[in-house]
């Protein structure tokens, strides 16, 4: 299935030097600063607009739930999947950059 992640220009540089699409969620205090690392786990948006909300780079990825269904939260209908596995840059494609 396809899928879409938007992300920034900094998060994309550190994407292709990691050699996958892994992303890193934080607990941040009331004045932004980061706490700890929470757990590893990307979100891909269903929509391509969607994507677009999260940052001026967007990337349209390849990733099967039925497959990996222990290390995602995809429902049918969903609007955003979170996946609990590194994705394979070999599975994304680079399709918008503002």
């Amino acid at each position: 299935m396809i899928f879409y992640h938007g992300t920034t220009a900094e998060n994309w540089d550190a994407i292709q030097k990691e050699g996958m699409l892994f992303g890193r969620r934080f607990i941040v205090d009331n004045k932004g600063n980061i706490i700890k690392e929470v757990d590893r786990c990307t979100y891909l948006a269903v929509d391509y607009k969607e994507a677009c909300c999260y940052g001026d780079i967007v990337l349209e990825v390849e990733y099967d739930p039925f497959k990996h269904v222990r290390h995602n939260n995809y429902c049918k209908g969903c609007w955003q999947v979170r996946v609990y596995e590194p994705i394979l840059l070999k599975d994304v494609k680079l399709i918008n950059k503002k």
